[in-house]
């Protein structure tokens, strides 16, 4: 019998289209300008998968660095799903990784696959919705600023600076004693714009919250990821009382004590 060869091989840019075409397929919420600037940062941990010419699959299985690693958008397609091909592709994923610690969000049906490599879930991930005019607050005097990009730049990380340099994002942050000590940024999500903020006080996170969100309409959908990691973020959700719209849940395959 013909052993059939799969082949996996790291992913083009031009080739980004055909991740977002699928992931689309998969009725998966894409964010686009998030995963080119992380392929612009770390395009060698972008996998793609052939079996005799033909597409089957993709994985992403990003190395932060030697210590903690990131795995995302696996996709079999369904041709080949149950035959053994997904397990090899992230098979692939794991090795690239290989002494990380590793973390992946799964959705719920997804978990049995996982816990068989040794992945346990720790939290939920959860995405919250905000429309614009539901909540007012008084006034803040935390002034903000925009994008000044020697300021806004410094002592970032490849991905981050991608990000910022993209001229379909929005930014405000509080500076500092000529430092920025907040910041956040916006970009199209959906029927709206997701809001990654970088805060340590809860005051800067929202005054920022709404220095972005003021600009568009009342009813304008808003949305903002929080985890147990990032309890200031879990505590503005509350306060401004903020709808839970989608969940995952956090799994790694080794707990690392620093």
């Amino acid at each position: 019998m013909r052993k059939i060869i799969l082949q996996i091989r790291t992913l083009q840019q031009n080739e980004l289209k055909l991740l977002f075409f699928y992931s689309n397929q998969e009725g998966w919420e894409n964010e686009e300008l998030h995963t080119t600037a992380l392929f612009l940062a770390h395009p060698n941990d972008f996998f793609i998968a052939y079996k005799e010419g033909k597409l089957l699959g993709f994985i992403l299985a990003i190395k932060h660095s030697q210590e903690f690693g990131f795995i995302s958008s696996f996709i079999v397609l369904k041709e080949f799903r149950g035959l053994g091909y997904g397990q090899k592709l992230f098979t692939h994923a794991l090795q690239h990784l290989k002494g990380c610690q590793i973390a992946l969000d799964s959705v719920v049906n997804k978990q049995k696959l996982y816990k068989k490599f040794g992945f346990v879930p720790y939290f939920d991930v959860i995405v919250y919705r905000f429309i614009i005019g539901s909540v007012t607050l008084p006034s803040s005097e935390i002034q903000t600023i925009d994008f000044d990009k020697k300021l806004s730049l410094k002592n970032q990380n490849p991905y981050m600076i991608n990000m910022l340099l993209n001229e379909n994002i929005e930014y405000k942050a509080v500076k500092k004693e000529d430092e920025i000590s907040s910041f956040a940024l916006s970009f199209q999500y959906k029927d709206g714009y997701k809001i990654h903020i970088e805060s340590l006080d809860i005051n800067e996170a929202i005054t920022l919250f709404f220095a972005l969100s003021d600009k568009y309409k009342k009813g304008t959908a808003f949305y903002l990821q929080a985890s147990k990691q990032s309890s200031m973020l879990l505590a503005m959700a509350k306060l401004l009382n903020m709808r839970e719209y989608n969940k995952f849940v956090r799994m790694y395959n080794k707990i690392v004590d620093k």
